[in-house]
């Protein structure tokens, strides 16, 4: 899931015509479990869903009435057409508030995403993915994020487990990743503007938003791995079900000027992997100036809908 990232859209009848192959619910390739990462999508597919995850992050007051608090919680559903292809939905609603000045609250651009996504090795636990993302403009609350204009992006993702590593202890590590390209609906361009009455010129900037390139990585030690895999040390059964990572997210515009400066985010954290349910904890930590100053908070309640209700709701729409 991602989040913190713009998520979305589906090109629905070519990725459910992509070749099926063997599948593995939410992001499982051979005796490895990748979580659904806090801050930027798994490589998996899966029936499942978000609810919530709350984002909590305070501004400075740059020179305005006082320190802003911004809370986003957020909603995903994930529906699987195929074994190997699923339909993503996320939604989220904000709530910004200024020291001694009124709470705004309002929705954020639905996305939707269209995402293939198998397991390529089991072997050496290699999975990888491509979707389609569509953040749809004008579909939120206009005076809080919501977009005039929607984007577009291709995205690859993928997932590797370091089995091959010749320490045993080492073998529990994992890396995930993943890149979009997000091609706006409207570009950002800045125009000279003369006063008719002064003759004055200045730079206006139009309402269109830059085309991004926006990523993520994240570096895993699963628990449940090592205890499964290589050894069981007789761990509290608590620790046995913990995977410590650490995410890396970032933004970049292609082009300059832009209205949107680049950004770097490291997010260090813990998920607790349940039977049919995760919850995740990760601090927000600005890694550059234009990420912000202040250290924000990420938590996430995650259901797996194809191992709570595998003939229901758990279950692909069509199998072959």
């Amino acid at each position: 899931m991602s989040q913190t990232v713009p998520m979305a859209m589906l090109a629905c009848a070519g990725v459910a015509l992509l070749a099926a192959s063997p599948a593995f619910s939410h992001a499982v390739c051979g005796g490895r479990i990748f979580p659904v990462t806090l801050t930027l999508d798994d490589p998996g597919v899966s029936d499942e869903a978000t609810l919530p995850q709350v984002v909590y992050q305070r501004g400075g007051a740059d020179g305005g009435p006082g320190p802003t608090h911004d809370t986003s919680v957020q909603f995903e559903y994930d529906k699987r057409i195929t074994e190997d292809t699923a339909i993503i939905f996320n939604d989220d609603t904000n709530i910004n508030q200024t020291n001694d000045a009124k709470t705004e609250t309002g929705w954020d651009d639905l996305t939707v995403t269209g995402k293939y996504a198998t397991c390529i090795s089991v072997d050496s636990e290699f999975i990888f993915g491509v979707g389609v993302i569509r953040e749809f403009g004008r579909t939120g609350t206009s005076h809080i994020d919501s977009d005039e204009f929607g984007n577009t992006a291709p995205t690859l993702y993928f997932g590797k487990g370091l089995t091959e590593l010749p320490v045993p202890v080492l073998r529990p590590l994992g890396i995930t990743g993943e890149v979009s390209y997000a091609m706006a609906d409207k570009g950002f361009k800045e125009v000279q503007v003369a006063d008719p009455a002064s003759g004055v010129v200045s730079t206006q900037a139009n309402n269109g938003n830059p085309n991004q390139w926006i990523g993520g990585l994240s570096l895993q030690y699963s628990i449940p791995y090592l205890q499964s895999q290589v050894k069981n040390y007789g761990l509290p059964d608590f620790v046995g079900h913990l995977i410590p990572l650490v995410e890396v997210t970032w933004t970049s515009p292609t082009t300059s000027p832009g209205n949107s400066p680049t950004t770097w985010t490291v997010a260090p954290g813990v998920i607790y992997l349940g039977d049919w349910f995760q919850v995740g904890l990760e601090a927000l930590v600005p890694a550059n100036k234009a990420a912000g100053t202040n250290v924000g908070v990420i938590a996430q309640f995650h259901i797996f809908l194809d191992d709570l209700l595998p003939n229901t709701l758990g279950a692909p729409l069509v199998r072959f």
